[in-house]
């Protein structure tokens, strides 16, 4: 079983994309994803001809992901308009915020 993830982290920071094989994963080493990118690429080759898609084979490192920022949960007193008492309106959401992004702290 391959030792990846869907989304990034700080451990897992180094990614292939692959869009006839896995799409994009996440890597723990870069020796690790190096190993499957060459396993990938040689996938694209049949009868001695290669796909122009091998092309869109591609790797790098994470370096900044999303964090939230200014996270509100949902106020528990809202009136019948689903407002608080600032008026703003919540509908069915469960929290508010905005979304920044930020520097992916070392792999430790």
């Amino acid at each position: 079983m391959k030792d990846t993830k869907r989304r990034p982290d700080k451990e897992y920071r180094f990614w292939l994309y692959d869009p006839e094989g896995d799409g994009m994963t996440y890597w723990r080493s870069v020796e690790a994803r190096d190993a499957e990118a060459r396993k990938s690429i040689s996938a694209y080759l049949d009868d001695g001809m290669w796909s122009e898609d091998v092309e869109f084979v591609s790797a790098g490192e994470v370096t900044h992901t999303p964090q939230i920022l200014n996270k509100r949960q949902r106020p528990s007193d809202l009136d019948e308009e689903q407002c608080d008492r600032d008026g703003t309106y919540w509908a069915d959401y469960k929290w508010m915020g905005n979304y920044t992004l930020e520097p992916l702290p070392p792999n430790a």
